[in-house]
């Protein structure tokens, strides 16, 4: 079994981090040299998702020790663990990359995912406190005010948000593990698409998923989040297949 790197006692826990930083002043990285290994994971798979990073852009290990205020050895604890959820890849003399995305491997982390949520709705769910329901409803308000501010950045902080409020509903630590590292491969996938699709229909497709999802967390009902959660995939798994099946029309269409 493959061992994964240890950065903290608390890997799956939800830690608030700064936003993107250069890092040129002397100040931010005062502040960054207060990071944990743990916050400096989270920011730097953040950046990835968030496509602050694009795929296949290098990573430079010295600026971001330098960055963060640490020394390498400790940074490099950071990206093998990046390195085992996918994110980045690390070769001998090439340095360390941004890994790239296709159509086919999203669409088989989209069908895990979905069986995830299978299994969620079979696990111990953990309490739904009137906290949780306020965080929903905070979403749903940013959501709406974006179906007349197109702010794809702020679409994608929003789709983060909700899977921090999902992971914090189940007992099942595998399953959160798991689902965790595929929400961050499959997501920043989705993000990049975003140019290509019909932004206020997707702002309305999440804006309908938050209702139902504060409807079922107001019954106290997790196994309905699963399956309203599911079903969101599932469309989004429908929106891939039909885009390979567009993709494929023309490479035909071409030849």
């Amino acid at each position: 079994m493959t061992r994964i790197p240890s950065l903290s006692p608390t890997m799956n826990g939800a830690a608030t981090v700064p936003g993107r930083r250069d890092g040129n002043s002397e100040a931010e990285r005062q502040l960054a040299g207060k990071m944990s290994k743990q916050e400096i994971y989270l920011e730097l798979r953040r950046r990835i998702c968030l496509l602050d990073y694009q795929p296949g852009s290098r990573l430079n290990e010295r600026e971001l020790a330098s960055e963060f205020g640490v020394s390498r050895t400790p940074l490099r604890t950071v990206l093998q663990r990046l390195e085992y959820d996918g994110l980045i890849v690390s070769q001998h003399g090439n340095g360390t990359e941004v890994t790239s995305i296709d159509l086919s491997s999203m669409r088989d982390v989209y069908i895990v995912r979905m069986r995830l949520m299978d299994a969620m709705a079979e696990s111990s769910p953990l309490p739904v406190t009137d906290g949780i329901i306020r965080e929903i409803q905070d979403l749903e308000q940013v959501c709406r005010q974006l179906l007349t501010n197109k702010d794809k950045r702020q679409f994608a902080e929003i789709i983060i948000n909700l899977h921090k409020i999902l992971h914090g509903l189940s007992s099942n630590g595998p399953l959160r593990d798991f689902n965790d590292i595929l929400f961050f491969q499959s997501a920043r996938f989705w993000f990049l698409l975003l140019e290509k699709m019909d932004f206020r229909q997707q702002v309305e497709d999440l804006l309908d998923e938050l209702r139902m999802i504060r409807r079922s967390l107001e019954l106290r009902d997790v196994r309905l989040v699963a399956t309203v959660h599911k079903s969101h995939l599932a469309m989004v798994l429908s929106r891939l297949d039909a885009m390979e099946a567009a993709r494929a029309d023309s490479t035909y269409s071409g030849s």
